[in-house]
């Protein structure tokens, strides 16, 4: 079968015989009507697509560069137009296969992209001390994408709005919104106009304000003549046929500008921006990047927009208006300056960290730490109970999901910049404050300090007597280390463990970026909620209290990399902007799981008290119960309960006695109803000797196994811990009598 699949995908072959084009190129493949199936490589002068070819009575063929715009781009039309797409022309080889000619060497030149530098500095003016003085925003994330021009975007507007657009202009009746704007940064003024006065003269214009000064910059400049007169303009504003008007505005586009820069709902139709790139500022507020262009298209315009990370969130800062804001045919290498007035973010970017760095990355391997619920929160109702989520990870879950506490073998794996250890940040200490029981109440714990050995290995090369080379392993000590008054220090490793204090001898000396900084050993104090926490301290062993905020880094919650500045939440602040310590808050719970069958009921009584497993039964007016337990003294355990018939599948008996869920409530099945639970955690549903016999019932009798697994759903951060699961297996045999 996967032969015959094989052999039935669409495969093209480019004939070869003229110099193969030096870039790579992707078969863009589309149905008859020109609606977008399927992209692919081009690979050895051949395209194969996943597509059957069965299928595929009629399509359509490009062929274009990979770029990054190409792989964004689905539009038949604008492939062709604006990426320059090559529309081969398909021929049948004598054994039926598909072949295109070489690609013509006037496409080459399209094809060929030049780099562009992007760069510039994100910035607030902010009031210190009575002064005004400006800062660079350190951390935040810029946006920069690319404004489509009208000619790419003009024939999918639909007509009915192309017919609106000569009312902004002639009639002077319809106002048009013009707000304020502040100065926008334009190092090519966005659009050119001669003489406004004289090239709409006659026309009823929108008033501009006085005071935006943007007009000024824009409206004044003799690099362009009209391609039509002031009467042609007005002729076909007037004429009432979209595609007259629709020309018009294309050929004049910058003369319509002024009045569409500033109407919201036109700007869907004539401004498209695709996303190239989203950058980082550094401590100074700077970015730098590079994008790409084709050497025979205009330069790139390019619009920026900037969020900030506020209250362990995202948010956008910084997105003005997109027509108005955009820097028309950037010329690379100009600086672009971004002012960021909102009244939420703060400078809090310090030279002093000089790429100081620690980041905590994950429990175990496994973890991340941005993926534990360090909030009080419930979230949604499971099996209609509210569960705390604080301290839960939802590892093993879908994203959000946070219901799984943390087992024994626990350690935790940070990575320190190279930048450190220095004389400010020489060694850490982890300890840990047991703030709730099991139930939740409040333990009122003292802080405790962790202490176990630390050794982090390093690799080697080495020499044997017969000259061969082999790598090896040692480790070198981190701690704990009595420094000062302070006792339980352990080093920041340094970039290599050829450096001091560890001196290593050994040859080629690596280690790797990760620190199994410090374990746990969570059953020392039982289960309940925990919190975390990671000290600095200087050369001479003294605690330091004013840490930059910045310093202290987690994973990014969806990508993991690259981090992002820990959150207020996990943060010991000493200040604004500054931090004693960075904490966490974890659910410790090593807790088995506990799984019973009862013996079956009939009419309320055990009918089964001997191992034989013999349910009798009076008639199909009975009521059989079925009663199981399923026990985590915290309700973190999922159950999985069958009832398996005999040798075979009764879907309906399964749809009712089947069942799987959390043990925190009643679990339903599948078909409607449930098993509900008791305060013991004690399961129990009842039904008709037809419920269970199915397609037995006709011979009034039946076999049955009980299967019921209890898996716990504590995690030591890498896997579930399966020490903690149990199970139970039982059979009854229904009878009539």
């Amino acid at each position: 079968m996967a032969k015959k699949r094989e052999e039935n995908r669409l495969k093209i072959s480019i004939k070869s015989g003229e110099k193969t084009v030096p870039i790579d190129l992707v078969g863009l493949l589309f149905d008859r009507d020109k609606n977008f199936i399927e992209r692919v490589d081009i690979k050895k002068d051949s395209i194969h697509f996943e597509a059957s070819i069965d299928k595929l009575r009629t399509f359509n063929l490009l062929i274009a560069p990979k770029t990054t715009a190409v792989l964004n781009e689905k539009n038949y039309n604008i492939l062709l137009s604006k990426h320059k797409a090559y529309k081969p022309k398909l021929f049948k080889k004598a054994n039926k296969e598909l072949e295109i000619l070489s690609i013509p060497e006037l496409y080459i030149p399209f094809w060929n992209y030049k780099k562009c530098r992007v760069f510039g500095n994100v910035f607030k003016e902010f009031n210190i001390n009575n002064f005004s003085e400006k800062k660079g925003l350190c951390n935040m994330r810029v946006h920069i994408c690319e404004v489509d021009k009208i000619q790419w975007l003009i024939p999918r507007i639909p007509d009915d709005i192309i017919l609106r657009i000569p009312d902004l202009i002639l009639r002077p009746e319809i106002p048009v919104p013009v707000p304020t704007l502040p100065d926008p940064p334009v190092p090519n003024p966005p659009f050119e106009i001669r003489d406004f006065n004289s090239v709409f003269s006659g026309i009823n214009r929108p008033k501009f304000k006085k005071n935006i000064s943007i007009n000024k910059k824009i409206l004044l400049s003799d690099k362009i003549n009209p391609v039509l007169s002031d009467r042609n303009i007005m002729t076909t504003l007037k004429s009432k046929n979209p595609r007259i008007i629709r020309n018009t505005i294309v050929e004049n586009f910058k003369l319509f500008h002024p009045y569409f820069c500033h109407i919201s709902w036109l700007w869907p139709y004539f401004y498209k921006c695709d996303e190239l790139r989203t950058v980082y500022t550094d401590a100074n507020g700077d970015f730098d990047t590079e994008i790409y262009y084709s050497i025979f298209g205009d330069h790139p315009d390019l619009y920026f927009w900037v969020e900030a990370f506020i209250d362990d969130q995202w948010e956008t800062v910084y997105k003005p208006q997109l027509p108005c804001n955009t820097y028309w045919n950037y010329k690379c290498g100009t600086e672009v300056h971004i002012n960021v007035t909102d009244p939420r973010v703060r400078w809090e970017c310090s030279n002093d960290i000089d790429g100081e760095l620690i980041w905590i990355k994950t429990i175990n391997w496994g973890t991340s730490v941005s993926h534990i619920e360090q909030k009080n929160v419930t979230g949604n109702a499971i099996q209609g109970r509210f569960l705390n989520r604080q301290g839960l990870t939802d590892k093993h879950e879908n994203k959000g999901n946070f219901r799984r506490p943390f087992g024994k073998g626990l350690s935790f794996v940070v990575q320190f910049s190279n930048d450190l250890p220095s004389s400010k940040y020489t060694y850490y200490r982890w300890s840990y404050k047991k703030l709730k029981h099991a139930d939740l109440s409040n333990a009122f714990g003292a802080t405790e300090k962790l202490n176990n050995l630390v050794q982090k290995t390093y690799s080697y090369v080495f020499q044997d007597s017969s000259g061969h080379f082999h790598f090896n392993y040692n480790k070198v000590k981190l701690g704990p280390f009595d420094k000062g008054v302070e006792r339980g220090l352990y080093l920041i490793p340094t970039a290599s463990p050829t450096d001091a204090p560890f001196n290593t001898t050994e040859q080629d000396a690596n280690w790797d970026q990760n620190t199994r900084t410090i374990s746990f050993d969570s059953s020392l104090e039982g289960d309940g909620l925990y919190e975390f926490s990671l000290e600095l301290f200087d050369r001479n062993g003294n605690k330091i209290t004013n840490i930059p905020n910045e310093l202290f880094q987690v994973p990014n919650y969806d990508t993991f990399t690259p981090s992002i500045n820990a959150p207020s939440v996990n943060l010991e602040s000493s200040g604004r902007g500054t931090c004693s310590a960075f904490k966490m808050v974890m659910r410790i719970d090593n807790s088995p799981t506990k799984a019973d069958i009862y013996k079956i009921k009939v009419d309320g009584k055990e009918v089964n008290p001997t191992c034989c497993g013999f349910v009798p039964y009076k008639d199909n007016n009975s009521i059989i119960e079925i009663k199981f337990r399923a026990y985590h003294p915290h309700n973190f355990a999922d159950l999985n309960f069958r009832v398996q018939k005999g040798t075979c599948t009764d879907t309906n008996q399964a749809n009712k006695t089947n069942t799987k869920g959390m043990v925190i409530g009643n679990v339903p099945t599948n078909d409607g109803g449930l098993y509900a639970r008791n305060s013991f955690s004690e399961y129990t549903k009842t039904f008709s000797p037809a419920d269970l016999l199915g397609t037995c019932l006709g011979e009034e009798r039946a076999a049955f196994a009980e299967h019921l697994y209890v898996n716990a759903l504590a995690t030591n951060g890498n896997h579930e811990i399966d020490a903690y699961d149990s199970s139970k297996l039982v059979a009854f045999a229904l009878d009539k009598k």
